[in-house]
């Protein structure tokens, strides 16, 4: 028979009284931070959830801020164009009354021509218009400080037998047609601007160069690039095949043998088209259609190319150069006919910014949905049930009380008991 002595009973309860001590420990550091894992070896496999659910949590919250921040800019863009609308609006309804004759001359030159020119000063103020982040709504993806120029340039002259003083004669672009995107879900992109060169932009542009190019055959390997959009030129390419290249890439730019071997380019939407040629090429210059001596485009496009259409800005100046003029029948006929166009691709642009914002709210419920999805299954996974952890906790109180008073009564008295 095995004999039990006292130290054994002690060690006993010791390790018992510990083991209690223990669990009501870890029971009571649940309690106080809510979780239901501290450290990663008390359950590896919630500790692996838990950090994918944090994860995820962080990813949709930058998606919501991203959202957040599209829906700022594309409101900005917005109120912008429901500015320029306002505007077209007014010179539409001066030009039907210049084309009706009921206003006199000195009424139409003076009068109508003056506040012309003043909304021709203000749409130039809301295309330089700057953000919140002090960089122009409209100038495309310009990056760097805050310093950079406005994107659209006016020149000014006197205009002989108009108004006094100098006024707007012409507005170059010097932006660029880059696409700010933000992603506002997993592998979901949107435009949250429209360059300068496609929001104000009033009729489609026609390039015809007047170069014969009959002969013209691709030397090497070269790229162009037409709106941003790259297109592969290999050696060889005549000026047919280049055409067909042209037409196949997915731009709104068409290409056209202008009967006298001589490309033509015309917009399928109204803007201003963009040409380059990368690298060390010079496609677009052996064709004639762009001068290198001006690198930077818009502005490179060559002197001997014939152009066709208009911006908003030399649309208005043109209104208001034949009210100068008291040229009632060009009002009437070709100037209400480029009002009406600029205002079409005005609406276009207002209707596209409006889609992209109901988009934008669609995505941001959708990444709400998700974080409110994310963070009950992180819940179950972290946190812990107060009201059972409170019961065991107590269960766990009891029994150490028990084994407390049991020990006391199994414990032998010794020998010093007795002395006392």
């Amino acid at each position: 028979m095995q004999r039990v002595s006292n130290q054994m009973i002690t060690n006993t309860l010791n390790y018992n009284l510990n083991k209690h001590q223990t669990v009501m420990d870890e029971t009571q550091s649940k309690l106080a931070t809510g979780k239901n894992v501290r450290i990663p070896r008390d359950n590896p496999i919630a500790s692996t959830n838990q950090m994918i659910y944090h994860s995820r949590m962080t990813e949709i919250d930058q998606y919501i801020s991203n959202t957040d921040e599209s829906k700022s800019r594309l409101d900005e863009v917005d109120s912008s164009l429901q500015s320029v609308l306002s505007i077209f609006q007014r010179i539409r309804v001066l030009a039907v009354q210049g084309a009706n004759g009921i206003y006199t001359s000195f009424e139409r030159k003076e009068a109508i021509a003056v506040e012309i020119n003043q909304m021709l000063e203000e749409m130039l103020a809301i295309a330089n218009t700057r953000g919140a982040a002090g960089r122009p709504i409209f100038g495309g993806h310009q990056t760097g400080s805050q310093d950079i120029p406005d994107p659209f340039v006016p020149v000014y002259q006197s205009v002989p037998g108009g108004m006094e003083g100098d006024v707007i004669t012409g507005v170059q672009y010097r932006g660029n047609t880059g696409e700010i995107k933000r992603e506002v879900y997993n592998g979901e992109y949107i435009n949250v601007n429209i360059p300068g060169n496609i929001a104000f932009w009033a009729t489609n542009q026609i390039l015809t160069s007047n170069k014969d190019s009959g002969n013209y055959v691709s030397e090497t390997n070269q790229i162009i690039k037409i709106d941003g959009k790259e297109i592969n030129i290999s050696a060889g390419d005549n000026l047919e095949i280049i055409i067909d290249k042209i037409n196949t890439t997915n731009i709104s730019v068409k290409a056209s043998n202008g009967g006298r071997n001589n490309i033509v380019l015309e917009t399928t939407t109204p803007h201003q088209i963009w040409l380059e040629d990368a690298g060390s090429g010079r496609v677009l210059k052996d064709l004639g259609l762009i001068n290198t001596e001006y690198p930077n485009p818009p502005n490179n496009v060559s002197p001997t190319v014939i152009t066709g259409g208009m911006s908003v800005f030399e649309m208005m100046i043109t209104l208001r150069d034949d009210f100068i003029r008291n040229d009632q029948e060009l009002i009437g006929g070709r100037d209400l006919g480029l009002i009406d166009l600029g205002l079409e691709n005005i609406l276009k642009n207002v209707a596209a910014a409006g889609a992209r914002k109901n988009r934008v709210d669609e995505v941001a419920k959708r990444a709400e949905y998700a974080k409110e999805n994310v963070l009950q299954m992180l819940s179950k996974t972290e946190g812990i049930d107060y009201a059972e952890t409170i019961m065991n906790f107590r269960w766990l109180e009891s029994v150490h009380n028990y084994a407390l008073a049991v020990g006391a009564k199994t414990i032998m008295p010794t020998l010093m008991d007795f002395l006392r």
